[in-house]
């Protein structure tokens, strides 16, 4: 019987830390989560594992974490990969990222929290696509930016269709359930929030706020609606909708002046 090793994509703000805690339970030793590797070229080639080695790997059945990528692959020989992901829409995900973010605040280090919009404005666009891209499939700079957000939908739809399980983050339980039960260990998942309070719900954004961040973040959005029930099995998708074909340059442009607002955020 072949080597099967599971990849669990952790996706910011997707209960990711609610997955690897229940897999680093059960499997202690046989559970990874990838190192970031400390060099400049991880924003140009995409991450890598320098310290890693197939033979030390040798026991490892789930492997995890931010910096997980592609690439790992090469250190599983014959073995069958079996990746999953939990995503979430984009106003979801940006208000448990602002709630997140601002934590600190909560645990004395001063100061106030800016308010969501301007906290927004200096947000990348599109962050969960963005994330997949450049983190897990290897399109990093300057491949990204020669992606518009119709070939950006087709590169990410192309890859998940592959995928052992894609489901919205509401998911978890059945994911982890049924991929424990797969691995022999116990199936029970035990909620992991490392947001212990809420700034901010849904019902506090505007209907043109909340319009707002899903027009801006389409791409996102359409991923979220079309691969959010897909579960386990691979059906067909309908035909994706329009999405810009020549909207390159904006990206780029956006993402240089998120990175400068940033800087004036406390």
């Amino acid at each position: 019987m072949p080597r099967i090793v599971h990849f669990l994509l952790h996706v910011p703000k997707c209960a990711g830390t609610t997955v690897e805690a229940h897999f680093r339970t059960h499997l202690r030793d046989r559970f990874l989560i990838a190192p970031r590797w400390e060099s400049v070229l991880r924003n140009f080639i995409g991450n890598r594992y320098p310290d890693l080695t197939a033979a030390g790997l040798a026991d490892v059945q789930v492997a995890s974490g931010h910096s997980l990528n592609v690439a790992m692959k090469t250190l599983f020989p014959g073995a069958e990969i079996r990746e999953s992901v939990l995503l979430r829409d984009p106003v979801g995900y940006l208000l448990s990222f602002y709630n997140y973010r601002w934590t600190r605040f909560d645990e004395g280090w001063g100061g106030e929290p800016p308010p969501f919009d301007r906290w927004y404005a200096a947000q990348r666009r599109n962050p969960i696509s963005r994330f997949l891209l450049t983190r897990y499939f290897d399109q990093a700079v300057p491949a990204l930016y020669r992606l518009s957000s119709a070939d950006r939908l087709s590169l990410l739809e192309d890859r998940l269709r592959r995928f052992h399980f894609v489901g919205g983050y509401r998911r978890a339980d059945e994911m982890v359930g049924r991929i424990s039960e797969e691995l022999a260990i116990p199936t029970d998942v035990a909620a992991q929030n490392v947001t212990p309070s809420r700034k901010l719900i849904a019902a506090d954004l505007s209907t043109a706020m909340r319009q707002r961040i899903e027009d801006e973040n389409a791409l996102d959005q359409t991923l979220f609606d079309r691969w959010a029930d897909r579960g386990w099995e691979n059906t067909d998708l309908p035909q994706a909708p329009s999405l810009p074909r020549a909207d390159h340059a904006r990206y780029l442009a956006g993402d240089i002046s998120t990175g400068v607002l940033k800087k004036f955020l406390p």
